[in-house]
């Protein structure tokens, strides 16, 4: 009898329980389910690179001082993403090569003041000082929450997608790595960065659509200073959207590349620079790429035009307006005309005309 009291007060619990929380989900749903936005939005930059001219700057004025101009703008987005050109830390094997850059760890948090989430690992020098400059840039990255692709201890890890969260949103984000040394890229038993190769890519690409609304894919790829995309830029631009991805970013150029509409889905080929160390007198324009998406799978954007010319903004991305600005947006029409059957993409105010 005793036994059977208990059974009957455990179902009695168990039913109760179940009543109180089907009650609290119908009163209160978004305990339940978190509400989806109608829309949200993606803030993407170029290459940033702490270390070089800028290293003096940002030891005297601190890690904030170079997105003290564009902090507004990096923030106003729902996710905020770059490509990190330098690893974070302060030793190493250096890798033989004519330019090797690091950044002591201590200055990463700069970039979490600034608004970044993600970042592609996924470039030329995320492995300047070997395996030890890769890991301190992976914990350094992971002790601020800032989420990363494209690097890891081996292959799989290197490939393996970011997926961020946010009202309701899941964003995905690959990053893959086409430029030399090869000796960066990773393989089964090797740390580096992903290469893309055709068969995983889609494999990978077709993985993440099924997970997330938004699929984002960045590549490391082209010729430094070349203002118009290379042909397998082009191909494989155009089969990660046919394979699923929403939006496609390029870096590593330096400079402008243009913009593409393929299949009613967007491709930056290059977003030039955004803080990187060097006074080159031939990377003065760039723009900050911002983007949003609804629940139908459509998408606004806008460039922003930005200088970069460190001999007068110091390594510290300024906004363009006025007649500066329209001269980028001008350059970018001209340069993305080819890839848009001759059709001018690009509005006045900086709106992307996808028709």
């Amino acid at each position: 009898m005793k036994k059977f009291r208990l059974w009957k007060f455990s179902f009695l619990k168990w039913v109760t329980s179940g009543a109180v929380f089907i009650f609290s989900a119908l009163l209160f749903p978004s305990i339940s389910h978190a509400p989806k936005k109608d829309s949200f939005s993606i803030v993407a930059v170029g290459d940033v690179m702490m270390d070089g001219n800028a290293f003096s700057f940002i030891r005297k004025k601190g890690a904030d001082y170079p997105f003290d101009s564009t902090r507004t703008i990096i923030r106003s987005a729902d996710i905020a993403f770059a490509n990190l050109e330098a690893p974070f830390t302060s030793s190493g094997n250096v890798f033989k090569k004519k330019f090797v850059f690091k950044v002591p760890p201590k200055y990463a948090g700069g970039l979490v003041r600034a608004g970044f989430d993600v970042l592609s690992l996924a470039n030329n020098h995320i492995l300047d000082y070997g395996e030890r400059g890769l890991l301190s840039t992976l914990n350094t990255l992971d002790s601020l929450g800032i989420a990363h692709c494209g690097a890891g201890r081996n292959r799989k890890e290197a490939e393996r997608e970011s997926i961020l969260k946010r009202d309701g949103w899941r964003i995905g984000f690959l990053a893959y790595s086409l430029t030399y040394p090869d000796g960066f890229w990773a393989t089964s038993k090797r740390y580096g960065t992903a290469y893309p190769e055709l068969k995983e890519l889609k494999k990978s690409i077709n993985s993440l659509r099924k997970k997330v609304d938004v699929v984002v894919v960045s590549f490391h790829w082209g010729s430094e200073l070349m203002t118009h995309p290379k042909p397998y830029q082009r191909f494989y631009a155009h089969r990660a959207i046919d394979w699923g991805a929403d939006l496609v970013l390029g870096h590593h150029p330096h400079v402008l590349q243009g913009l593409e509409i393929y299949n009613s889905r967007l491709i930056a080929y290059s977003l030039s620079n955004f803080v990187f160390g060097s006074y080159s007198s031939k990377v003065r324009e760039s723009m900050i790429l911002k983007i949003r998406f609804d629940r139908n799978g459509s998408f606004m954007a806008k460039v922003i035009p930005i200088s970069v010319f460190n001999l007068k903004v110091q390594f510290q991305p300024r906004l363009l307006r006025g007649d500066a600005g329209e001269k980028v947006i001008r350059t970018l029409n001209t340069i993305s005309k080819d890839l848009n059957q001759g059709k001018k993409i690009i509005g006045e105010s900086g709106l992307i005309i996808k028709d």
